[in-house]
């Protein structure tokens, strides 16, 4: 496996539940004006939620109230699961959401593929070989909006599961599977999410997918919201 494909397994382990929100569509670019509240002081957080009668679209507007949510953190683990040690490599990242495009993003993996990212705007930043580069981030370059519509569209059977405490946060629990192609390759797995009760937005996503029967991974998300989180451009 090359480390080119390496490193898409290891966002596509991300997008296959909630980053077609929250990593797609904040990091295709936008106007300087949402950068230039760094600190997020403008950003809306969610409201007291309550689960509605129809689960795929309480699940739709929790990821949707991402792109108000700002500043927050998000901590993933992808590990390999099954028979696919050696085709899907463990790793971990963590996204910072400063606005809407004010973004720094950082991914380690036990395989030594590392990759680290700013996106201020709409300059994107690559840290590869000891420094910083100035260029284009593909997934927003194929077009983000999309990417992440067809994302959504994998997502079948959502169904609200119930009340319960995550990293002591009170929630609302929903699970789905994944079925569809992207990449030319079938997706198919399981998914939950876990919606705060007192704010409506995701605290936490778990995902056990497999790609085209042959290899598969575990996702698991957990979500920080405020704090001082800056991202600045990087020193060229």
């Amino acid at each position: 496996m090359t480390i080119e494909l390496r490193r898409r397994l290891l966002a596509l382990a991300t997008v296959m539940f909630l980053l077609s929100a929250c990593s797609i569509n904040p990091l295709k670019g936008g106007s300087e004006s949402k950068a230039s509240n760094p600190s997020g002081n403008s950003s809306s957080k969610g409201s007291a939620f309550s689960p509605s009668s129809d689960a795929s679209k309480d699940v739709r507007e929790a990821i949707a109230k991402l792109n108000t949510a700002y500043p927050y953190r998000l901590t993933e683990t992808v590990s390999a699961s099954g028979n696919s040690q050696t085709a899907m490599p463990d790793g971990t990242r963590v996204v910072e959401f400063a606005a809407a495009d004010r973004v720094h993003m950082k991914s380690t993996s036990k395989i030594g593929v590392d990759v680290e990212a700013i996106t201020i705007g709409d300059k994107h930043y690559w840290y590869s070989g000891g420094k910083w580069t100035e260029g284009s981030l593909d997934l927003a370059s194929n077009g983000g909006a999309d990417f992440a519509k067809k994302v959504a569209e994998m997502l079948k059977d959502v169904k609200y599961v119930g009340p319960e405490t995550v990293n002591g946060i009170e929630c609302h629990l929903y699970s789905c599977t994944i079925d569809g192609s992207m990449g030319g390759q079938n997706w198919t797995g399981t998914a939950k999410i876990w919606i705060g009760a007192a704010d409506g937005l995701p605290h936490q996503s778990d995902s056990d997918f497999k790609v085209a029967n042959s290899f598969g991974g575990k996702s698991h998300i957990v979500y920080e919201y405020g704090g001082n989180i800056k991202v600045e451009p990087p020193v060229m």
